[in-house]
C-alpha cells in the first residue's frame, strides 16, 4: 500500500500510538481505567485523530487521482473494488489503520526473528536456500507468484517455528458476552479474559521437553506442531478468530525472505543482546544487529 509523502508521517505517529496505548492496555477491564493514566489516554485519542485526519487527507486526493490514472497498489485495488461496496470514507480509513497495524508490523517483526534464529541455525539457511533453488532456479529477478506458493515444505515449517517461539501478537484479549461455564468454573458476563500466546507456545505440556528450541522440523509433517492441544498453537487465532490477513502474511513472508537468502548469507553480531519486549507486539528491544555477506 502506497502512501506517498503522508507514509513516514503515517509511520511514525502510529508507532508512537503503539508504544501509548502499551503504557494503558494493563488497566482493560479495570474500573475507571481510563482514569488511571488519563495523561496517556489523551495523548492516544489526539494521535489517533492525526492519524485519521492523515488517511482521509491520503484517500481524498487518491480518489481524485484515480479518476486519470490507472492505480494498482493495494490503496488504488481497495478503492477501486469500493464503487461496488460503497464504504464510507471512516470504514476505508480504519481498513488502512487496519492495514497498518495487523499487516505490516507483524509481517515485520515475524521477518525480524526469522532473521535472528537463521542466523543462529546456519543449517536452515543453507536448506532454505537449497529450496529456493529447485523451485525457483538461479534467476529470481522476476518472481513468479505462483511458483512462491510451491516454497511450501522447509520455509512453511520455519515460519511456523519463528512464529511459535516468537508470535508477533504475545496475547489475545476476549470478553465474555454472556455466563460461561467451563467445567467447574463460571465466567461472568463481562469478564475480560487475556490468552498468553507466548506462555502457551512455550508450555512443556503442550509441547515436550524441546519446548523452547528451535526445531522447524516439527511441522513437517504436522500442521499443528505435535502440539498436544488442538488449539495449542494461536499465532494466526483459531477457527471463526482466524487472522483473515493469514495468506497475505505468507505471501509477504515468502518474497522477502526468498530475496534476502538468495542474496545474503548473514549471522549474529557480537553486539546483539536478546531481549524479547512485549510493546503490543513482540519485538527485539535492542534491535537486531547482523553480520551480512554477500553470497556473489
Amino acid at each position: 500500500m502506497r502512501f506517498d509523502g503522508n507514509a513516514n508521517e503515517v509511520f511514525k505517529k502510529i508507532r508512537a500510538l503503539q508504544m501509548t496505548l502499551f503504557k494503558t492496555t494493563r488497566y482493560v477491564g479495570v474500573p475507571f481505567g481510563n482514569y488511571l493514566n488519563f495523561k496517556k489516554t489523551l495523548e492516544a485519542k489526539k494521535l489517533g485523530k492525526e492519524i485519521d485526519r492523515l488517511l482521509f487527507s491520503v484517500i481524498t486526493e487518491r480518489k481524485k487521482a484515480a479518476k486519470s490514472q490507472s492505480q494498482t497498489d493495494l490503496l488504488g485495488l481497495l478503492l477501486k473494488e469500493n464503487d461496488q461496496q460503497k464504504l464510507t470514507v471512516r470504514e476505508l480509513v480504519d481498513e488502512c489503520k487496519t492495514f497498518f497495524f495487523g499487516g505490516h508490523e507483524t509481517t515485520a517483526l515475524a521477518l525480524t526473528w526469522t532473521l535472528l534464529l537463521l542466523a543462529t541455525h546456519e543449517d536452515w539457511q543453507n536448506q532454505l536456500r537449497d529450496e529456493i533453488r529447485q523451485v525457483l532456479g538461479d534467476n529470481i529477478d522476476v518472481l513468479d507468484i505462483n511458483l512462491l506458493a510451491a516454497l511450501k515444505k522447509q520455509m512453511k515449517c520455519v515460519m511456523n517455528e519463528v512464529l511459535r517461539l516468537y508470535p508477533p501478537a504475545p496475547n489475545v484479549q476476549r470478553q465474555a458476552r454472556e455466563d460461561i461455564q467451563v467445567e467447574h468454573l463460571t465466567v461472568p458476563n463481562g469478564t475480560n479474559m487475556w490468552i498468553d500466546v507466548v506462555a502457551m507456545h512455550h508450555d512443556p505440556a503442550l509441547w515436550g521437553k524441546d519446548a523452547n528450541k528451535f526445531k522447524p522440523e516439527r511441522f513437517m509433517d504436522d500442521a499443528n506442531g505435535g502440539c498436544f492441544h488442538k488449539m495449542g498453537y494461536l499465532s494466526f487465532g483459531f477457527g471463526g478468530g482466524m487472522c483473515v490477513g493469514r495468506n497475505l502474511t505468507f505471501m509477504e513472508y515468502k518474497i522477502v525472505l526468498t530475496l534476502i537468502l538468495s542474496r545474503f548469507r548473514f549471522k549474529l553480531a557480537p553486539s546483539y543482546h536478546h531481549s524479547p519486549s512485549i510493546m503490543l507486539p513482540l519485538r527485539p528491544s535492542n534491535g537486531l544487529p547482523l553480520i551480512v555477506e554477500s553470497l556473489d
